[in-house]
């Protein structure tokens, strides 16, 4: 957000500061700051010194648990610095070694996630190099998460962060990111690619830059950054991403928002601090009449998680561990044959089990990240003929990645679901989270989830319906709008070693 040009005398320094460390490669890209001299200090000790006053008079009081990740404003900061301090303060002197700073785009017209996937950030403060192989991770978890560096040229709103976290933090690099408003869809890539990439470490923070509602008289403001405020306290991305695109509230950067919340449901940090909330009629000599409301929020989750998600007991296996080691076998030489010849494996067996038909999934995965996961629901194939085939769809024809090559082979293990037959419900109660996947049908609309995707990201039933709906391109609750549910068991196994 742009407000009244804020112009400071530049005081040219030689410093160390400026000179690039042995850390930091020539041939690698140089983010320079944009904004200095215009939404901050451009010279050193004024931007130090104002950055630290701001600090001072913060107070973010007890944060109970482990911060995971903030909502931080990105306007000028004589503006939103005062508020975005207060997050800054919770976090200040912590460690964490990868900050993810997720920006929304005012400059540059997007389809899909920027990223810039390696070099450096320059501000007067220093730079901050990128983290490289963090990033690399988060590309190849998401078809949509892009490198687009030319999308950064002229963004403001990772840039402002950077400053805070250099006055704030030590030995962490950077991910920036930039993520539109319009996709739900890109939301959930980018908070299913996050939680992939940081799995349980505990050493990454999130940022989602954004402010809040944008030149209304402050009154008006504050009734609807208080509708905003409600649905992140309480930590609803849905039904904030839908009350902002119906303009029943407004956040600048609500894409960012919506995928830090759901990042933050995913990783369990269910602890939500609403630290600061003012508008920009704070600031001296600021237009009252046409104010932006700025927030400063943390999300937190225990010191040490644990998983409160209640798991059913599972059925009994009907499989015997070697008859399993048999269906991945079966699994990896599909994929082997065709990705090196084009040509398909016929399989054979005179195993009772293995002929009785059933559904199945394959899931391939490269270095513990996703990358093609195709199946069949049917129970009407030989449960060894569905995994035979699924494997090579999954290999090859998943729509959201380029076919498997065969320099990837070794850098890949599978995961099989061997699926029951569905059950049609009308009661939900009868879902049991970590026994039951769901099949959602409406109309001409389909999803389905298999039982582990609920556990993997921690969702109670109600959360697993909705982003089964979501799946199928259906409205979060449309559950309850005349769809059929069905449920399935499935037993799940796979090659914990590299394939």
């Amino acid at each position: 957000m742009k407000h009244k040009t804020y112009i400071i005398s530049v005081i040219v320094l030689i410093s160390i500061t400026y000179l690039c460390p042995a850390s930091f490669a020539d041939n690698l890209p140089l983010k320079k700051e944009n904004v200095s001299g215009y939404f901050y200090p451009s010279s050193e000790p004024q931007l130090a010194e104002m950055i630290d006053k701001f600090l001072s008079r913060a107070d973010a009081g007890e944060i109970n648990g482990r911060i995971k990740g903030i909502i931080s404003p990105h306007a000028g900061y004589i503006y939103s610095g005062p508020v975005a301090a207060y997050a800054y303060k919770a976090i200040d002197r912590k460690e964490y070694k990868t900050v993810v700073i997720i920006g929304t785009s005012h400059h540059y017209r997007l389809r899909n996630i920027a990223l810039y996937k390696e070099g450096s950030f320059q501000t007067p403060l220093g730079r901050v190099p990128v983290d490289a192989a963090f990033a690399a991770a988060l590309a190849a978890a998401g078809p949509n998460i892009v490198p687009i560096n030319s999308a950064f040229e002229k963004e403001h709103s990772v840039e402002v962060q950077i400053p805070f976290l250099q006055r704030t933090l030590s030995g962490f690099s950077i991910v920036p990111v930039i993520i539109g408003n319009d996709s739900l869809p890109l939301c959930e890539e980018l908070a299913a690619a996050l939680k992939k990439v940081i799995c349980s470490r505990d050493d990454v923070l999130i940022i989602a830059s954004s402010d809040m509602s944008h030149y209304y008289e402050e009154k008006a403001a504050n009734e609807m950054d208080a509708k905003a405020l409600t649905m992140i306290k309480k930590n609803e991305p849905y039904k904030l991403f839908y009350a902002c695109t119906a303009r029943k509230t407004e956040l600048c950067g609500f894409g960012a928002v919506v995928t830090l919340m759901i990042t933050m449901k995913n990783l369990g940090a269910a602890d939500v601090s609403i630290l600061r909330y003012a508008t920009s009629a704070a600031a001296p000599d600021a237009d009252k009449d046409h104010v932006v409301g700025y927030t400063s929020v943390v999300f937190s989750a225990p010191e040490s998680p644990v998983h409160n998600l209640k798991i059913e007991k599972r059925r009994e296996d009907m499989l015997t561990q070697e008859q399993k080691q048999k269906l991945l076998n079966v699994a990896r030489a599909s994929i082997n044959k065709f990705v090196k010849t084009g040509k398909r494996t016929e399989v054979n067996t005179d195993d009772a089990v293995f002929l009785g038909k059933s559904g199945a999934f394959v899931t391939i995965y490269k270095n513990g990240i996703l990358r093609g996961c195709i199946g069949r629901i049917a129970a009407d194939k030989p449960m060894i003929h569905v995994v035979n085939e699924m494997a090579v769809e999954a290999a090859s024809a998943d729509p959201r990645f380029p076919p498997l090559q065969e320099h990837e082979l070794n850098a890949v293990s599978l995961e099989i679901s061997v699926l029951s037959p569905l059950k049609l419900i009308t009661d939900i109660d009868e879902i049991e989270v970590g026994t039951h996947g769901i099949i959602i049908q409406k109309e001409f609309y389909s999803g389905l989830l298999l039982p582990q995707v609920a556990v993997e990201y921690g969702w109670t039933r109600e959360e697993f319906l909705q982003h089964t709906c979501l799946k199928a391109g259906l409205g979060p609750n449309d559950w309850q709008k005349g769809a059929q549910i069905y449920i399935f068991s499935a037993e799940v196994f796979g090659d914990k070693e590299k394939y």
